[in-house]
């Protein structure tokens, strides 16, 4: 882990008075060093507030924190999920990494996913997947679903079921012909209360419908097969997902079945093959040249140096719209820790993820981007602006208009608009002295751009990888074990509880806030 005096180094480097735009000026190579490309995806870092001597600084405290190694025992299959003894082997799932074994049960699993997607895409019996998640079992595939769109041809309707708000099983099953549905309940423990509730209710209906024949319809991903079998889910519709993938990383798995069958196996394979790309990259490259370990490096020296709280990720695409969301968890559930691998405190970890799509978000928090306070050295929050070079949508005008904001607003956040040139430009008026400062923008304001060539599925594949090694590098620094959560535990345990006792109607033991909730909705 990073130690205090390394960060102490780090800050005296940050107190050196140059903005953004002065490092341009005494940086001529600074894009050569601070903008990298991996296949059809490019990482543009120079606009961060960064000098090329800090960025050596943060280089050197990854390499002593032992970075090498902890990527060297990741790709090994080692238990680096330390509280739980677990290996952590999502990129297996890509086909890069782990024993023998691993791949055997993974190159099956693929298969067995591909031959069901043909068979069920062949025979035309299903025209519509439901598929039933919540977190890491929801928020991936919907992600991708969404991207394939693109570029890819749906062949069947896909609708998600994730919250336990009875409107989400609604809106997932209206309009939905039973005979011609296809439901996935995708649970890794098929203990989740709110998948059990909306596969209770998705089953159900399926019932109403068809009767009997229900069971034809129903497919359960789990490790839990004994849960699913008892659930009513027939053997051979169970998809194995192993111990070794957690929820965040399990797009991959055979989580994606639904995106199989609304898209097909091959585009669902290009999607993998982006990942895996990405995975080489991260394996093989050195430190200074490693897309992931500089993302994580920016982020470090934003969160710990320049004492940041939040990171905003805007999307300029509206088909990777639900990026921000998806990143929530796999930054925020990954390390969102305030406690070390070995019992002490953390400091500073994971920032606050937000986000919307632009150009939406210009309408609505830019404001506060450009203007706003914060805790940060420089005011608002840093970003990260993606964008799809590519026109997906036949309207080129407006692909222009898009890109155009995109670039506008990185650049205007570095630049700003001093209050100098706000006087000249208002020129001699009565309210000169209350109007410049309000029109004046600080700017120095860091941000890092990402464009895809295009949104294809091995682009979103390698765009998806990059964030969740950047999140295991930051991990290394930060000394958190990336990949459990317990802090998830105790609010299912209540929920559980307070659910038991409001159905029978009588309360246990509870502040008196809680018990007066509780009364509000006794039968």
């Amino acid at each position: 882990m990073a130690t205090l005096q390394q960060f102490q180094t780090l800050k005296k480097l940050s107190e050196v008075n140059v903005s953004i735009k002065e490092l341009f000026e005494q940086e001529p190579d600074r894009l050569n060093r601070f903008v990298m490309r991996e296949g059809p995806l490019r990482a543009d870092f120079s606009k961060q507030a960064l000098s090329s001597e800090a960025l050596s600084a943060l280089l050197k405290m990854a390499a002593k924190c032992d970075l090498e190694e902890w990527r060297a025992k990741l790709f090994a299959g080692e238990s680096v999920n330390s509280s739980e003894d677990r290996a952590v082997l999502h990129m297996a799932l890509r086909g890069v990494g782990g024993s023998k074994e691993v791949q055997k049960q993974v190159s099956e699993m693929r298969r067995h996913m591909a031959d069901y997607a043909d068979k069920i895409r062949s025979e035309g019996k299903f025209k519509n997947i439901v598929h039933i998640g919540i977190g890491g079992s929801d928020l991936g595939p919907r992600l991708v679903a969404d991207g394939f769109e693109a570029c890819a041809e749906q062949s069947l309707t896909l609708r998600f079921a994730e919250n336990v708000d009875g409107a989400s099983i609604n809106d997932a099953v209206n309009g939905l012909d039973p005979t011609e549905t296809l439901v996935i309940i995708v649970s890794k423990s098929f203990g989740t209360q709110e998948t059990k509730m909306n596969g209770a209710s998705a089953r159900a209906w399926l019932k109403e419908g068809i009767g009997e024949l229900a069971s034809d319809h129903m497919l359960a991903v789990t490790a839990n097969r004994n849960g699913a079998v008892d659930f009513g889910v027939r053997e051979e519709n169970i998809f194995d997902f192993w111990d070794w993938v957690g929820g965040r990383y399990s797009v991959w798995s055979a989580v994606g079945l639904s995106l199989q069958l609304a898209y097909g196996p091959d585009v669902f394979s290009e999607f993998l093959d982006g990942a895996a790309a990405m995975d080489m990259h991260f394996r093989d490259q050195p430190l200074q040249e490693n897309l992931p370990v500089m993302m994580a490096l920016v982020g470090i020296w934003n969160r710990n140096i320049l004492d940041y709280s939040s990171l905003a990720v805007i999307p300029y695409s509206r088909r990777i719209r639900k990026l921000a969301a998806f990143l929530q968890q796999l930054e925020m559930e990954s390390n969102g820790k305030r406690i070390t691998r070995n019992g002490k405190e953390a400091g500073l970890t994971c920032p606050i993820i937000w986000g919307d799509e632009g150009t939406n978000g210009q309408h609505a928090f830019f404001q506060w981007l450009h203007q706003g306070p914060s805790a940060g050295k420089y005011g608002g929050a840093p970003v990260d602006f993606i964008a799809v070079l590519k026109d997906h949508e036949s309207r080129p005008e407006h692909h222009r208009a898009l890109l155009a904001n995109c670039f506008a607003q990185s650049e205007a956040l570095m630049l700003g608009k001093s209050e100098d040139f706000v006087r000249q430009e208002l020129g001699k008026r009565d309210d000169l002295e209350e109007l410049a400062p309000q029109k004046s923008f600080p700017g120095n304001r860091p941000s890092t751009t990402i464009t895809l060539d295009e949104l294809s599925p091995f682009a979103l594949g390698e765009l998806i990888a990059l964030y969740e090694h950047k999140v295991f590098v930051q991990g290394v620094i930060w000394n958190v074990n990336s990949f459990d959560q317990w802090g998830v535990e105790l609010g299912k345990v209540l929920a559980t509880t307070i659910l038991d006792e409001m159905s029978s109607g009588h309360s246990g033991q509870h502040d008196a806030s809680t018990t007066a909730l509780m009364d509000l909705v006794k039968p």
